[in-house]
């Protein structure tokens, strides 16, 4: 948490906060915490068990909240931060796994839930107009990578691990987060 505190202290000496409050936001979500802190919005990934691996919902809630972020008005700069030590280890394997039990149109369903630049992992695949800075401890791996890549800005840990991972088993980066290398 101290790691956060400095990168929110950077933030907000970056985008010249003038008061201090914390809002949440609007609507509820199961796998991250977001807030504001002046023009300064936290997105935090929690499901710390898994290392914060996404799964379909949450790829889902960090889309809705990188759109209200870039379409918030009042903010000017925001920080993506994995809960529990651990930045994002991608994508949820065991769900990975059950699609390999379920019928091809299942299947099908899943993918078609993925265009319009929806994208596995979420906003990796969006163009924002803010910046958006990483604040990466622990592992931020395969799909994680790709979601610090998103960032404008990374700010890591002295231990921090980055890496493509899945490449030995010949799982590919599902979003396309090379072409921000």
């Amino acid at each position: 948490m101290a790691f956060l505190q400095r990168v929110l202290k950077s933030a907000r000496a970056a985008s010249v906060i003038s008061g201090s409050h914390q809002i949440r936001f609007a609507h509820s979500f199961q796998y991250l915490e977001v807030s504001k802190e002046g023009p300064v919005t936290v997105i935090s990934m929690n499901r710390p068990e898994v290392k914060n691996c996404v799964n379909k919902l949450m790829a889902s809630e960090l889309l809705r909240a990188f759109v209200e972020f870039d379409k918030d008005a009042n903010a000017s700069v925001g920080v993506l931060y994995g809960k529990g030590g651990s930045f994002c280890s991608g994508y949820d394997l065991k769900e990975v796994a059950a699609l390999s039990d379920s019928t091809e149109e299942q299947s099908k369903g899943l993918l078609k839930d993925f265009k319009d630049g929806h994208a596995p992992m979420g906003p990796s695949r969006l163009l924002l107009s803010k910046p958006m800075i990483a604040a990466v401890s622990g592992f931020a791996v395969a799909g994680g990578l790709e979601l610090a890549l998103l960032c404008d800005l990374r700010v890591v840990e002295e231990d921090a691990v980055f890496g493509v991972y899945c490449r030995r088993h010949g799982v590919p980066l599902i979003d396309g987060g090379t072409i921000r290398l």
